[in-house]
């Protein structure tokens, strides 16, 4: 059994990859970039592992010849160039390339949620349009739509190491929950995380031939989780509870709970009688806060 994984460099790939190699089948893994530099160093020393140079967004240098599976998705876009048009270009790629190997029998490729719909959906529509022509190959064809990975909380990594530590999320409300999986499923299960949707293609990838093609695989994780989980979360890991010396926590807790709703002081918080309100907006808060900051640089 021989997997090509396309483009390798991406998160999802690095985890399929190292998820392959650690398969007891032992499957031969190629890992595909345009720059060979990129492959990691651990991978190189396994001996069932092989990294080749070729560009997903080149047809030409696309040559899956000898390989019997393919585990792909669409990188990301950050050029400001046209996403969807770049979608529609790396499917075909593939499609072709599949086409002229002669002996790929399965190609997984890692989705999304939504992605049944042409619009209204953002970005995703670059993913509608790889499923309807990765869809029309004569192989098995495994889609794996997932909806938020769990490793995009990896930005919090840096905010989490400044000083001081902070926290910041463009997801909202706080408290909603939506489904996160690990972008790495072990392999002889479906238990979802990057390393889900990983060991999940790399079991497809070399699992039996499918009853109807194409398979649609929808992940999650264990549970669904809000911002606040994620931050609850981080604050684990990194056992740093709070900035604030051990004796002045409690005081600190109970003075927030004071203006929150239900809270000692929340009634006369919200009382204009004998209040004077200043005209300084937020805006003008910030502003003033941001030029000083640049200042002071």
């Amino acid at each position: 059994m021989k997997v090509i994984v396309v483009p390798g460099s991406a998160q999802t790939s690095r985890s399929a990859i190292r998820t392959l190699l650690d398969d007891s089948l032992a499957p031969s893994v190629v890992g595909v970039y345009r720059n060979l530099d990129k492959a990691p160093a651990e991978f190189k020393e396994p001996s069932g592992f092989e990294a080749v140079q070729g560009d997903i967004s080149d047809r030409v240098s696309l040559g899956f010849s000898g390989c019997d599976a393919v585990i792909t998705m669409t990188p990301p876009r950050f050029d400001g160039s046209d996403f969807v048009a770049f979608g529609k270009q790396m499917a075909s790629n593939v499609k072709q390339a599949v086409k002229r190997s002669g002996t790929v029998k399965r190609v997984v490729y890692v989705s999304c949620q939504g992605v049944q719909y042409s619009e209204g959906v953002g970005e995703v529509r670059t993913n509608h349009n790889c499923e309807r022509i990765l869809e029309g190959l004569d192989c098995d064809v495994v889609l794996v739509r997932n909806y938020y990975f769990m490793e995009n909380w990896s930005s919090a990594l840096e905010t989490n190491r400044a000083d001081p530590p902070h926290f910041y999320s463009t997801l909202a409300p706080l408290d909603y929950s939506l489904p996160m999986a690990r972008q790495n499923i072990q392999i002889q299960t479906l238990h979802v995380h990057v390393r889900h949707v990983a060991g999940l293609c790399s079991r497809l990838g070399i699992g039996a031939p499918l009853l109807k093609s194409p398979r649609i695989i929808y992940l999650h994780g264990p549970r669904n989780l809000s911002v606040r989980d994620v931050h609850k979360t981080w604050l684990e890991v990194l056992f740093e509870h709070s900035p604030l010396p051990d004796n002045l926590v409690e005081d600190f807790v109970e003075m927030t709970l004071t203006f929150l709703p239900r809270g000692l002081i929340e009634k006369e918080m919200n009382d204009l009688t004998n209040a004077i309100c200043g005209k300084d907006t937020l805006v003008d808060s910030f502003s003033q806060m941001w030029k000083e900051s640049e200042k002071a640089k």
